[in-house]
């Protein structure tokens, strides 16, 4: 199974989700954890955390999830991506869990909460991934 450290470093070679500061802060198989510091270059017109950037936690937490299972591959793409706002984000860090519920031969689901650091669900979404037969870098 991957570690914090090898997911830390695929977050790190992404520009965009490395700029959001996302951390990785446990895995376990087909489950991963992270924490999103809050920072006001993330919030929109009246301060709450952007809507995108909770869709990008989202997106990025059930990724890493599949690579807890999958292993480090440059062959998955996100073919849907559906998110409930449930509640705003005003100023504070946010945590996710993602998880896989199931991985197939050509298709990944997952879900994920994110939470408050009071444990307020702020959101749930599900995630759909396509495995290529080719790696996307080449």
């Amino acid at each position: 199974m991957v570690t914090i450290k090898q997911l830390q470093g695929i977050i790190n070679e992404v520009p965009f989700v490395k700029l959001l500061g996302l951390e990785i802060t446990a895995v376990e198989e087909g489950i991963c954890h992270g924490r999103l510091p809050y920072s006001d270059q993330l919030a929109q017109y009246y301060g709450l955390v952007h809507g995108g950037v909770i869709a990008s936690l989202a997106d990025t937490m059930v990724y890493m999830a599949q690579t807890t299972l999958n292993g480090i591959t440059k062959n998955t793409v996100t073919t849907n991506l559906a998110v409930n706002y449930l509640s705003p984000a005003r100023h504070e860090d946010l945590h996710a869990r993602g998880r896989v519920i199931k991985n197939g031969k050509k298709i990944i689901y997952g879900e994920v909460s994110i939470t408050s650091a009071s444990g307020r669900l702020i959101a749930h979404a599900t995630a759909t991934y396509l495995r290529l037969e080719y790696d996307l870098r080449e």
